[in-house]
């Protein structure tokens, strides 16, 4: 069964380097300027992106990327409800200084509209979409203590910093200019949707969130080596 084993491994590996090496690869890495739009959450902050590409054919695109941000920060203002009529005050109102930071995965498929992905007079148009993975951590810094025995935070926030997790559908429209036979810049919009709202404590808003958008700008590196 070992020996089997083995033999099936490296028969795969065979034919997946040779499959593979009918596809042509491109690398590329951008600057992103991505604003939080949920409404509670508001930010914009500075990342970065490396997306490695491999191409089917002229027209069709599978991609991987990763990306990673700065510290988005926002301020709140919230309110303590008191659990018992008998406590004093009642409510009162008091400020959040909170941030948030994001690392995102994403799978999916690129489609050349307009030219290819290796044309190299004027420029090529093309739209994306994928799945992805958001990885976030958010953070709570209150103005004053609140004794959470006595008071009902507004939702149900808390004080500290927590991780949360998001699956999200990303969807990109991106314009190619050629700059030499390997070498492009590009830039692209980005949406990132939510599709799952996980409550989390940390976040002031649960549904729909964070609901992304991004400006990005950047350079792809083909690797044109044939078998």
């Amino acid at each position: 069964m070992k020996t089997f084993r083995t033999i099936f491994l490296l028969l795969f590996l065979f034919f997946s380097n040779y499959l593979f090496a009918q596809i042509k690869f491109s690398l590329a890495t951008d600057i992103s300027l991505l604003h939080n739009f949920d409404g509670t959450q508001k930010f914009t902050v500075i990342g970065q992106t490396l997306i490695p590409q491999w191409h089917f054919d002229k027209k069709t695109t599978v991609y991987a990327w990763f990306s990673y941000h700065g510290y988005g920060k926002y301020e709140s203002t919230l309110t303590a409800t008191a659990k018992s009529p008998g406590t004093q005050p009642q409510s009162f109102s008091f400020t959040s200084q909170s941030q948030m930071r994001l690392r995102q995965l994403s799978i999916g498929l690129k489609k050349y509209l307009i030219g290819s992905f290796e044309k190299l007079e004027d420029f090529s148009l093309y739209g994306a979409g994928g799945f992805g993975l958001m990885m976030g951590t958010a953070s709570n810094n209150f103005s004053t203590f609140i004794d959470t025995a006595l008071y009902t935070i507004q939702n149900n926030s808390v004080h500290g910093t927590g991780d949360f997790k998001r699956l999200t559908f990303d969807l990109t429209a991106g314009v190619d200019f050629p700059v030499s036979y390997e070498l492009f810049v590009y830039t692209e919009v980005r949406v990132h949707i939510p599709t799952t709202s996980y409550p989390n404590s940390y976040l002031l808003k649960n549904s729909n969130a964070p609901f992304l958008g991004g400006i990005n700008l950047g350079i792809r590196v083909l690797f044109s080596a044939d078998p």
